[in-house]
């Protein structure tokens, strides 16, 4: 974890009193702290690693842990969502489930989650859309998988609809707003 992450949750320590939690990956101190306050740090501690998906450095989402304990995620948007493919097995919750939702998944872990994405992603969309996050451009896209620059631009539309963006500039906007560069 990030220097900066883990000054927050000791700052929020001090001033809420709470026992803070290594096992919480967010920037959202208000995330960190409700899951704490409704779950209790203790039992986080021992069974759970959570992430949010809406994290500011997927780089740093990656670095959690290796650990026999379960990972749970959060997303508010499909395009979180899909960061959730960087592990093996996560349940994903949405962000806006209400608490007795978020209590009744805790309380039976054999529940998958309750993030609904909106519109399915090919194979072929989820490749683009890692290679966008890596910053790559349309031609590097287009040689790395094979395929024409006009293939590109009709994957690329497809994506901005299934992601909600009315135009290229709010989604290469999506991009930049969430950091979501990963390492090679």
């Amino acid at each position: 974890m990030s220097g900066t992450q883990g000054i927050r949750v000791d700052i929020m320590e001090l001033n809420s009193g709470i026992k803070s939690s290594r096992n919480v990956l967010s920037h959202d101190q208000y995330f960190i702290l409700g899951l704490m306050e409704l779950l209790g740090t203790d039992f986080l501690e021992a069974f759970y690693q959570v992430v949010d998906l809406d994290f500011n450095d997927i780089n740093e989402c990656r670095d959690l842990p290796a650990s026999r304990k379960k990972t749970v995620a959060f997303a508010s948007s499909d395009l979180a969502y899909y960061n959730s493919e960087l592990y093996e097995e996560v349940a994903v919750l949405d962000k806006t489930s209400s608490l007795k939702e978020i209590i009744s998944f805790f309380a039976r872990e054999d529940t998958p989650g309750n993030y609904h994405i909106k519109f399915n992603l090919t194979h072929r969309e989820k490749q683009m859309l890692n290679l966008l996050r890596k910053g790559e451009s349309n031609k590097d896209i287009a040689l790395k998988l094979g395929i024409t620059l006009k293939t590109i631009y009709s994957h690329r539309r497809n994506l901005m609809m299934k992601l909600g963006c009315e135009n290229r500039i709010m989604f290469h906007k999506l991009f930049l707003k969430n950091r979501l560069i990963t390492s090679a």
